[in-house]
């Protein structure tokens, strides 16, 4: 039985990786690159400052209500109907706030709008995703990556067709909606469980720190859009890819974390967490090695003309993506241990130390700045988020 229980589990994580390796092949070997070489570097920063948006707020918002769906089944029983007002109002505030984003960032009004139903499309693709995560159905969860992957080529064809980039991912975003619709369960009407009012405060708690959190990781964009030279989102873009290659590669680690871990009467012992960390340290030095000799090479290929540019920034960019890819286990594993709060306070306090550090060196210092502050930044969460999960009282000895 135990090796069965192995067994499928490795299997769940080999479907959970297949399907993010193909969306982000997709998007960052074939996309990315051709946008960069038919249409140049100003596009491309257009393109990353405004997808970088959309991966702060509905991604958080998204991501948070399917993670606080996955959470209170440990709690009581919520149904889809349950979730509908919370999905509304969050919709609601990913239109307004990406909306306002482009209109201000942008020239009319078509594109806002554009931008503001595109957000909540996402935002409702990130939080059906969490249906394969509930039934332990890995194999869907990679389909539903790969038909997300295919809208992605069949709008990047129309975007060649239209020059209207948006298509690109709004093709993709409709492709998954479309795939829950037919053959997942989680826009179905199932009733009301009663227990609606104790999703407030936990997604509240969830969705501030997610936000913080992404806020944080999508900042470079941001940051070097609003205060550097032009060219510069691409040129972090590409020395960063491979490690946030491998840090989205590690979603499916937490996707499984939070979905074994938040079943009724799961947990982890003390020696269990020992050895996850040992692994997840040993993890991490293995990925930044692969960064550190697969970045040059894959730059030479992908973008020759910027390799001279951007190679001295390899040791010290990949070091600090690597540290966040590994702190980010480690909050997950506070989320099943029902530490939403302290989750909050942790994100809080690393995310404004991080923005307003990172404004200021970044204004000052460009890439190097940027790139100092990730580091030490990544570093102090990495050290928290590690200290409170062993803290933790339910751990069992």
């Amino acid at each position: 039985m135990k090796k069965n229980n192995v067994r499928n589990t490795a299997w769940d994580l080999i479907y959970t990786i297949l399907g993010t390796v193909v969306l982000t092949g997709v998007l960052q070997l074939i996309v990315y690159p051709l946008i960069n070489h038919f249409y140049g570097s100003a596009v491309t920063d257009e393109i990353l400052y405004f997808i970088g948006i959309i991966y702060i707020v509905p991604t958080a918002l998204g991501g948070a209500l399917g993670n606080i769906r996955l959470m209170m089944r440990k709690e009581c029983d919520v149904t889809n109907r349950d979730f509908v007002p919370f999905a509304a109002i969050l919709s609601a505030i990913c239109a307004l706030v990406c909306g306002f984003v482009a209109f201000y960032d942008s020239d009319g009004f078509i594109f806002p709008i554009a931008f503001a139903v595109f957000s909540v499309l996402y935002l409702l693709r990130m939080y059906v995703v969490a249906e394969f995560r509930l039934d332990l159905k890995f194999k869907g969860y990679s389909l539903y990556f790969v038909a997300i992957s295919v809208g992605y080529l069949v709008g990047f064809g129309l975007y060649l067709l239209t020059d209207i980039w948006l298509l690109i991912f709004t093709v993709g975003e409709v492709a998954a909606l479309l795939y829950s619709f037919i053959w997942g369960k989680m826009f179905r009407n199932d009733g009301l469980s009663g227990n609606r009012a104790k999703i407030t405060k936990p997604l509240v708690m969830l969705a501030f720190s997610s936000v913080v959190r992404d806020c944080v990781n999508q900042f470079d964009k941001v940051i070097l859009k609003q205060v550097a030279f032009e060219g510069m989102v691409t040129e972090y873009h590409v020395i960063s890819l491979i490690s946030k290659t491998i840090m989205m590669l590690v979603q499916p680690i937490n996707t499984l974390i939070l979905s074994y871990l938040t079943v009724k009467d799961s947990g982890l012992t003390k020696k269990q967490l020992i050895k996850f960390t040992g692994i997840a340290l040993a993890c991490g030095g293995v990925f930044y090695v692969g960064c550190i000799i697969g970045t040059p090479i894959f730059i030479k290929l992908a973008y020759p003309d910027l390799y001279d540019t951007v190679i001295q920034y390899n040791l010290i960019v990949n070091l600090g993506v690597i540290i966040g890819f590994i702190s980010t286990m480690f909050m997950s594993i506070l989320l099943t241990q029902g530490k939403a709060a302290i989750q909050m306070a942790i994100q809080t306090i690393w995310g404004v130390g991080y923005i307003v550090a990172a404004y200021y060196f970044t204004t000052k210092y460009q890439i190097w700045g940027l790139a100092y502050v990730t580091l030490i930044a990544n570093v102090i969460k990495l050290l928290l988020a590690i200290a409170f999960t062993f803290m933790e009282k339910k751990v069992k000895n």
